[in-house]
């Protein structure tokens, strides 16, 4: 049950950010014009998305075309493509399957509904209609995260399945904040910036974009509240990266990671009298591993980043993710004799 849970949270939050990254592309590309630069200022937007997810292998140069139709038709509903938004959805409803009676019903009804009108032919021919109707679909798959949520936030009892649901989602939302940042910084201020990335920072013009990126993380109007100087490429990279506040940054994330940890491997013996998990605080490498990056992002500041290099620390990070990641499945699911109350279950 825990680790159906774990991926249930992962693979919903990576439908969502694929929905909203799509979205936040199609209505950023489409007020580029007709021209043959605009063309390739749209290509290379395309083209960043893919790295986010993953996909730019999939578009060789002999391959589809790189453009506002196949980019995501293969995002959203290639069943060739396991992270698609189609697959995701699939893959968290058959997790929720197998634990279909010891989750509340307005959950597997919500997912399984969804799940099912995805799937349906007569949706992904309403989608491929126009942009206006996949934006209407990324939308929808959005609203269907957050009713998600909902229902699990006012449903779930706050034991040791509700914590590895957190787990997952906040820690697949760090990683795709963080791959997010730093695509979107080499696209925006290029690969290798001349004079390092404080002046490519300070001299960047055109601050739509980094309007856009605030969009596509849901930070919008957050950022506006946090910061009062408008827009500023530094102080975008220093609110997605650094904010303890704000929901969607790599830090708020973390942070959520090592307490949903803490929860399960302190706490869980004391819901249901089992045994202490594997990862218990006194063994837990995936707890010091969150635990050291949480730390190390409390006394963090953006010039730390900037001497380091912004694409250095943000790889850095994922690296780190995926290590966290890689302990979890480890540590609390991999080859975990049952207790003897979970074996009667």
């Amino acid at each position: 049950m825990a680790e159906s849970l774990y991926w249930i949270g992962r693979y919903v939050e990576r439908a969502e950010q694929t929905a909203r990254h799509t979205e936040a592309t199609f209505r950023h590309t489409l007020v580029m014009g007709s021209t043959a630069e605009a063309d390739a200022r749209r290509e290379r937007h395309w083209i960043a998305l893919l790295d986010i997810v993953g996909e730019r292998a999939a578009f060789a140069p002999d391959g589809p075309p790189v453009d506002d139709q196949s980019v995501p038709e293969r995002l959203i509903f290639s069943t060739a493509n396991a992270n698609s938004i189609v697959e995701c959805i699939a893959r968290a409803r058959d997790n929720a399957h197998t634990m279909r009676h010891q989750m509340a019903t307005e959950m597997w009804e919500a997912l399984n509904r969804f799940h099912l009108d995805v799937q349906r032919p007569a949706s992904r021919r309403v989608a491929a209609a126009g942009a206006e109707h996949m934006t209407r679909f990324c939308r929808s798959i959005v609203d269907f995260s957050q009713l998600l949520q909902g229902i699990t936030d006012s449903t779930m009892p706050r034991e040791e399945g509700w914590y590895f649901l957190q787990a997952g989602k906040f820690l697949e939302r760090a990683e795709w904040t963080a791959r997010t940042i730093d695509v979107n910084y080499r696209l925006l201020v290029g690969e290798h910036p001349e004079g390092g990335d404080r002046p490519a920072l300070a001299e960047a013009w055109d601050l739509q974009p980094w309007g856009t990126l605030l969009r596509a993380l849901s930070a919008y109007e957050s950022y506006h509240r946090i910061q009062s100087r408008g827009v500023h490429p530094s102080a975008v990279v220093e609110v997605l990266t650094l904010s303890e506040v704000l929901p969607r940054s790599i830090r708020f994330s973390i942070g959520k990671v090592e307490a949903a940890l803490a929860h399960i491997s302190e706490e869980a013996p004391s819901y249901n009298g089992s045994e202490p998990m594997p990862g218990s605080s006194g063994e837990s490498e995936a707890r010091r591993e969150v635990g050291r990056l949480h730390a190390e992002f409390a006394y963090q500041r953006l010039d730390d980043l900037l001497d380091r290099g912004i694409h250095e620390s943000l790889l850095e990070i994922q690296r780190r993710c995926y290590r966290i990641g890689d302990l979890i499945e480890h540590e609390f699911f991999a080859h975990r004799p049952l207790t003897a109350q979970e074996a009667m279950v």
